[in-house]
């Protein structure tokens, strides 16, 4: 389930939103976090958490549902991502690993994200979400 719709806009906070559809390709990722990147910055925020999680979520997404679709939007100074891709497969949060070398993107998206889930959308795939303070 998503996360409660964000209140009515405050117009002395700066905002955006995006919806965005890109290549299925992992050089998208780059395109993505820096058009993030960018807006983030144009409004005063820090980008450094949120485009982190956006790489993750992104790559996942183009890594295991072959396409993805990427809403972004800051309002109240609060960033959601929805990244939508067409696997049902569930998302799994590995255990800890001294030894694995691959695998770690969720358990950064727990760890950094104020709240995170995924909504299910049966043989169509899923949407992994996250909100951060931005």
């Amino acid at each position: 389930m998503l996360p409660p719709p964000m209140t009515s806009p405050d117009t002395r906070l700066p905002g955006f939103s995006f919806d965005i559809r890109p290549a299925a390709n992992p050089g998208s990722v780059g395109t993505v976090r820096r058009l993030l990147r960018d807006a983030l910055v144009a409004v005063g925020s820090d980008p450094a958490t949120p485009c982190l999680l956006l790489s993750e979520l992104l790559t996942n997404a183009l890594l295991h549902g072959r396409a993805a679709s990427v809403a972004l939007e800051l309002r109240q100074g609060r960033l959601l991502m929805a990244v939508t891709d067409r696997s049902p497969a569930p998302v799994e949060v590995p255990p800890e690993s001294a030894t694995r070398t691959t695998g770690r993107g969720m358990t950064l998206v727990e760890a950094l994200a104020d709240a995170w889930g995924v909504v299910p959308l049966g043989a169509s795939g899923k949407t992994v979400w996250a909100v951060v303070a931005a």
